[in-house]
């Protein structure tokens, strides 16, 4: 992490070249000024230092969300496509965090956690129930739209996209489909049990406290992954459904969201356990077993049964 940590320092003060605008070099003190004061936890910036950033720097909430876009990006990984998604959103909370994407080589698409579907994790495995603006280095996609609203309260969500006029979800998913037409109400956001995305304990415990915490209205598959690194730190994951089934979350992806943001690296993991329910109509294993093989070598999946 500490190289990591001292290349994006590097990248971020390096400025740019004589010939480009006095505004372009501008922007990259801004953002090199924004990072040395979050590079220790980049992806959650908690309300007390999201005050002080914007107070000593004299800029606007909404200016502080578009300046963190590009830091995000630099954590992005685009193993397939190369291209790197920068979220950045402000809580109900007034807590800011970011999302970046994850691809992962020689599997499917659809296996790709979406920036703003990191996000979401991230600001849920911290206790935020709303988000109020989001900052994005372009427009959501329609699969991201549709996960934004299963957090239920969002349509009033403002999104921010450069060259764009700020714009609200509801005038970007139109006569939308979400829990309400399935007679649900959105928990999305709301787990029934407090998550937690880094602690020392025991692995397999946390897989089932994972799974336990689930959204899964629609299957009722509850299943969660716990993934120990090297060092003994373990982070966790829970099976996040979609109204309309394919933006759904596994357990494995959103506990890789949580490993990332814990700002580790795929060669970190020592251990993944997963958690889920016998006979239930959705199985993670095959899944999970894939992304493992994709990202490390060496590690076994460990199951564990999570009782009714």
């Amino acid at each position: 992490m500490k190289k990591l940590m001292v290349f994006l320092t590097f990248v971020l003060a390096a400025g740019v070249s004589g010939c480009e605008s006095e505004g372009t070099n501008k922007e990259y003190s801004m953002e090199s000024r924004v990072f040395e004061k979050i590079k220790e936890n980049p992806f959650v910036i908690e309300k007390e230092k999201v005050s002080k950033i914007t107070s000593e720097l004299e800029i606007s909430a909404h200016e502080l969300l578009r300046t963190l876009v590009p830091i995000a990006k630099k954590f992005a990984k685009p193993e397939i496509s190369g291209y790197q998604v920068g979220v950045a959103a402000l809580g109900e909370s007034g807590n800011i965090y970011l999302g970046v994407n994850l691809e992962f080589a020689d599997l499917p698409l659809n296996t790709t956690v979406h920036g703003e579907q990191f996000l979401v994790v991230v600001a849920r495995n911290h206790g935020e129930q709303n988000l109020v603006t989001v900052a994005q280095s372009a427009a959501p996609c329609g699969h991201c739209r549709q996960f934004f609203h299963e957090m239920g309260v969002s349509d009033d969500l403002a999104i921010l996209t450069p060259g764009a006029q700020d714009t609200k979800l509801a005038s970007l998913l139109p006569e939308s489909f979400g829990p309400g037409d399935l007679n649900l109400k959105a928990t999305l956001m709301k787990p029934l049990e407090a998550a937690s995305i880094c602690m020392k304990s025991s692995i397999a415990s946390l897989a089932i406290d994972a799974a336990r915490a689930s959204y899964a209205p629609y299957s009722l598959a509850k299943s969660g992954v716990a993934i120990q690194t090297k060092d003994g730190e373990v982070f966790k994951g829970e099976y996040l459904e979609n109204a309309a089934f394919n933006p759904s979350l596994s357990p494995m992806q959103t506990a890789l969201v949580a490993l990332v943001a814990g700002m580790k690296q795929y060669s970190d993991i020592s251990r993944v356990v997963l958690a889920e329910m016998k006979g239930s109509k959705v199985n993670q294993k095959p899944l999970t077993r894939h992304i493992l093989e994709s990202i490390t070598q060496g590690v076994e999946l460990e199951l564990v049964d999570v009782s009714n």
